[in-house]
This record gives structure tokens, C-alpha cells and sequence, in this order.
């Protein structure tokens, strides 16, 4: 894999340097601050530790993530994460703390937005027809391959 000398002896079998290598580089492209709640009906999110992104996440449903043993083994925590809890039970990294809230409220809140932007959308295109109409200029709506649709 490599020109350079090993730094010590060889320990490992060449399938097992490469199991080896291929754990690193799994670990490698994982996020430095990857959070997941083991929890599947829970979603997590780091969020600005500042009292008005807190006070909007607050008001989505959001809490401040606590581990309620911060002492455990990594894989017998609550959250998966990159980073160790604090003595507290928070994860603060940065300027950024954990948050979680129930999928259901995430779900809701994104398609809420969602459906808001297809209406937002929707309203823009009927105004411009209007606008263009007044002013007997034509317009015309092509359809997902580029082709016009008539009588629209």
C-alpha cells in the first residue's frame, strides 16, 4: 500500500492490516461530530448553543440531548456520537450542543415546510400569468421534457 518502512515490526498478516486499513478508513470518512440516536423514533441535531436558535429548536419540539450515564461504554450509550458526553450528560462541542426531538415532530415540521413552499410556488406562477395577462403578454407552461403544453 505503501513506499514507507513500517514504523515498528509487522504484527499483522497482510488480510489483516487490510481489515485493519478498511476499518480506518470507515472511521475516517465518518463526520468528527456524527450523532445518531440509538433510538430510532428519536432525531438528533447540533445546534447553535445561543438563545435564539435554541429558543426556535425549543419551540420545534427540540430538547438538550443528555446521556443518562455519561460514564458508560461507548456502545451502550444512548446516542452514538464522535465525541464523549460531558460529565453532565450534554454534548457540547464548539459552539454547538445536541439536540433531539421525536421523528414524528421532525416529519410533521418538514413536510409542513415543504407543502408551504409548494404553495408559495404555485401562488408566484399564478400572479406572473395574471400580471402577464393584463398586459396581453402570452405565456406558456412546458411540461418535465422541455415540450410545451398546450392550452395552458
Amino acid at each position: 500500500m505503501s513506499d514507507l518502512p513500517p514504523l515498528t515490526p509487522p504484527t499483522l498478516t497482510p488480510e489483516e492490516r487490510e481489515k485493519r486499513y478498511a476499518e480506518l478508513r470507515e472511521k475516517a470518512a465518518r463526520s468528527r461530530i456524527h450523532a445518531v440516536c440509538r433510538d430510532p423514533n428519536i432525531h438528533v441535531r447540533w445546534v447553535r448553543n445561543e438563545p435564539n436558535d435554541l429558543s426556535l429548536h425549543e419551540w420545534m419540539e427540540y430538547k438538550i440531548a443528555r446521556e443518562p450515564r455519561p460514564k458508560a461504554p461507548k456502545d451502550q450509550r444512548r446516542f452514538d456520537t464522535a465525541i464523549p458526553p460531558n460529565d453532565d450528560g450534554t454534548y457540547i462541542i464548539g459552539d454547538v450542543i445536541l439536540m433531539e426531538c421525536p421523528r414524528d415532530a421532525l416529519e410533521f415540521y418538514l413536510n409542513e415546510a415543504y407543502g408551504l413552499s409548494e404553495k408559495m410556488a404555485g401562488a408566484a406562477q399564478k400572479v406572473f400569468r395574471h400580471e402577464a395577462e393584463k398586459l396581453d403578454v402570452p405565456t406558456f407552461v412546458r411540461d418535465k421534457s422541455g415540450r410545451i403544453i398546450p392550452g395552458m
